[in-house]
């Protein structure tokens, strides 16, 4: 930005700071040029003043000893002019000084010396008037000057803000056409910001967006607007559209807009309602299997129990009748013990994470719809309660994953301890499948346990990555630091 200098103001008399003001003033008048053209006006006219004086005229060419004194208004204007009120009063004041020895000398008689006296009163007052208005003409022409030079700062300071803004920025006339875009404007619109300049609004906004932005009849002009906006190639983007109202012009009232791309923001917002809708209906059908199956299976036990041991108790229970009580009695409690296992597997917190996986991993063998192996590299150590339980239901979710969706195949479960890092990887040789571009995408397609084994890992300060093929298999695989309380020395 170019530097600006301002015009200081009008400086106060030298006599009003004191003596030294006073005497620092003479010294500067002494060393300037005009200082003595004005002195030498000033000697000029007393000159030919006093040698009009000096030659006696008749009366009908009396007005030619006038002519001088009117003369002194040259240098009174000049250093008003130059050296505003205080010089002009001082030049009126030295010229009057100047011709008190003219009245003494040659107009003593008939009081001639009154009349010239009035004619130098006159001229003076005039010139010392025209001085006043000098003036202020010269101050009010430095205030315009310098409102004009802090204008020109304050639109060029605006200009920098405007063009070097991050934000997508937008004026717009009361006529709906744009008359102002900048750089960030252009480029999130597709267009060069000599294609945007005189572009109506409703080609970016359609006609709806055209009435609210400048239509401010209905809205107030600071209103936070929800805006589609369409970019050169076809595609939209919502943005949040912030609106300032600027000067009027010909045609309307002039609406600055900053823009504010939220489509990216919308979309997360989007994605984490829908994955909250399905976490709560699995949640709800969790608990729904959970009711049925203590209902079906545990409640009616207990019911067959209770009866048995009301037989019981009447002393005509058979001992193959008291064996089947036995059975079932065992047998709820494994359900039981079961139901326990699954809601928080006790193994974890007694033995640790590598025996909580080895259990889910014989779990699905045991069940023959895959086979898993699980595989220790480095030396094992215990890590926090939370971390612990991030890697194990990562674990026992990609495990499930691998039995519902990657059909008869075998699993291995890898877990590395490093230094300062601890790896699992789970890789099967099933199925595979096309994993999505973004993980943000993964609740709308209905991953939902991909998606909360990323939630999981992201939590605790992990890095997650899927890597999968059709017909290749799945790797899931995350890399969790071992600072920052993941190890149980640091977790205390």
């Amino acid at each position: 930005m170019r530097n600006v200098q301002t015009p200081t103001a009008t400086q106060e008399w030298p006599w009003r700071q004191g003596p030294s003001a006073v005497l620092a003033s003479f010294r500067r008048r002494w060393y300037d040029t005009r200082f003595w053209v004005i002195q030498g006006m000033v000697i000029a006219v007393t000159a030919i003043h006093y040698t009009v004086e000096a030659f006696p005229v008749d009366d009908s060419i009396s007005t030619v000893h006038h002519i001088p004194v009117i003369l002194y208004l040259i240098p009174v204007v000049y250093a008003s002019l130059h050296y505003g009120w205080e010089g002009g009063v001082l030049t009126a004041v030295w010229a009057g000084l100047l011709t008190v020895p003219s009245m003494a000398i040659s107009h003593r008689s008939d009081f001639h010396w009154a009349g010239e006296l009035g004619q130098v009163a006159v001229t003076l007052l005039v010139g010392a008037v025209l001085a006043w208005r000098v003036k202020l003409e010269a101050e009010q022409r430095q205030r315009a000057e310098r409102t004009s030079i802090e204008l020109a700062v304050s639109e060029e300071k605006y200009r920098s803000i405007f063009e070097s803004a991050g934000d997508p920025i937008l004026v717009c006339d009361g006529g709906g056409r744009i008359t102002a875009a900048n750089d960030a404007a252009a480029l999130m619109s597709g267009y060069s910001c000599a294609e945007v300049l005189g572009m109506p609004v409703e080609r970016l906004f359609g006609a709806e967006g055209r009435q609210l932005l400048v239509d401010t009849s209905q809205h107030e002009p600071d209103d936070r607007l929800r805006l589609v906006f369409t970019r050169k190639d076809g595609s939209t983007a919502l943005v949040d559209a912030a609106r300032t109202a600027l000067g009027g012009d010909s045609e309307g009232r002039a609406t600055q807009v900053v823009l504010r791309d939220v489509t990216e923001q919308e979309r997360l917002h989007e994605e984490m309602r829908t994955y909250i809708r399905e976490v709560t209906r699995a949640q709800e059908e969790e608990r729904t299997r959970i009711a049925r199956e203590l209902h079906d299976d545990t409640a009616q036990s207990l019911v067959l129990l209770c009866r048995g041991l009301d037989v019981a108790a009447r002393g005509g229970a058979p001992s193959e009748k008291l064996e089947e009580m036995r059975s079932q009695a065992e047998s709820l409690l494994e359900n039981v013990r079961r139901f326990s296992r699954d809601l928080r597997p006790s193994i974890l917190d007694d033995l640790g994470l590598l025996p909580a996986i080895e259990w889910v991993a014989a779990e699905m063998t045991g069940r023959g719809a895959a086979s898993a192996s699980v595989k220790v590299e480095g030396t094992p150590r215990r890590l926090s309660t939370e971390a612990e339980i991030v890697l194990f239901r990562i674990a026992q979710e990609a495990l499930r994953n691998v039995e519902k969706h990657a059909g008869p195949c075998s699993a291995s479960v890898e877990v590395n301890f490093g230094p300062k890092e601890v790896t699992l990887t789970i890789t099967d040789d099933g199925r595979g499948f096309e994993p999505p571009e973004q993980g943000a995408r993964l609740a709308r397609l209905g991953k939902l346990g991909l998606l909360g084994m990323q939630e999981r890992a992201e939590l605790l300060g992990a890095e997650f990555a899927i890597e999968s093929r059709p017909g290749r298999g799945t790797s899931v695989r995350v890399r969790l630091p071992t600072g920052d309380g993941n190890d149980l020395s640091e977790a205390g």
